[in-house]
């Protein structure tokens, strides 16, 4: 779940009926509560849309594989529509947070989707999984809010040998953007999301994970979010002609591999051997 994500969306709550209330006045319906198997759920259209991450989750999906009675970990699950996903594609799905919050409205959703999914209140780098219990890690924005040293350390411990964990995440690599997140976020009427206390995932950090995951580990650039970040943060998606500009500048420039290095996601692909 991307900070912007995270901060945008008020609190959603769960009633008796399997509605969804979604901050103080308004109410979801049951079909807005509903979570599609690609992943689409009404309250995150928005976001979905603008950062291109349907297209990024059906890449993360592929480089899963199949999912029917797998064991899978929902890492950082938040509020829980990832986990829902994952229970609807078939997954034995547990799911781990850190706020209590998160997890209460991630458990109405679920059941308001009507699957099981086991959430735990528990952090990344202190896991109480036993060994070698899950076929399959996912997670979406979580890796750089954690202590990746432990969190590698975890990762490796409760995978089952020929497991495969991956993570949607953010990145460092473009010197642009990172300038612009520090000296322009926050100031002339630019939003800030996240912390001081969290970073896009840097050229160390990327460093890293792959030194923990020596020849297991691959990192891969499906598509380009650069100039729709100019319409998100600065234009605030209030010119459809630019809207529509910026998009087709990222699909464009995006058929470039090297030039997707730069853009602000990617997708990381661990393994463990057999």
């Amino acid at each position: 779940m991307t900070d912007a994500l995270r901060q945008e969306e008020g609190g959603m709550l769960v009633n008796e009926s399997g509605t969804v209330a979604s901050g103080a006045n308004t109410v979801l319906t049951p079909s807005e509560a509903f979570v599609r198997e690609d992943g689409s759920y009404a309250p995150y259209e928005y976001w979905m849309s603008l950062w291109g991450l349907r297209d990024l989750y059906a890449y993360a999906l592929r480089l899963l594989g199949d999912l029917e009675g797998r064991d899978v970990l929902d890492c950082g699950c938040g509020r829980g529509h990832i986990s829902v996903m994952l229970a609807k594609r078939g997954a034995r799905v547990a799911a781990f947070d850190t706020a209590q919050g998160e997890l209460t409205i991630a458990e109405g959703l679920a059941r308001a989707n009507g699957v099981q999914v086991k959430f735990f209140r528990e952090p990344f780098e202190e896991l109480s999984f036993q060994d070698e219990s899950f076929d399959l890690l996912f997670g979406t924005f979580v890796l750089h809010h954690v202590d990746l040293s432990h969190a590698c350390q975890q990762i490796k411990r409760v995978l089952k040998p020929g497991g495969r964990a991956v993570f949607v995440e953010n990145s460092a690599l473009n010197p642009l953007l990172m300038a612009a997140r520090t000296y322009i976020c926050g100031r002339f009427g630019v939003a800030r999301y996240g912390d001081d206390h969290e970073h896009p995932l840097t050229r160390n950090d990327m460093t890293l994970i792959q030194s923990a995951f020596p020849d297991t580990c691959e990192v891969h650039f499906p598509s380009l979010l650069l100039f729709r970040l100019l319409d998100f943060y600065v234009f605030k998606r209030r010119v459809p002609a630019l809207t529509t500009l910026l998009e087709k500048l990222d699909g464009v420039i995006g058929q470039i591999p090297t030039a997707r290095k730069y853009g602000y996601l990617q997708v990381i692909h661990i393994w463990k051997p057999v």
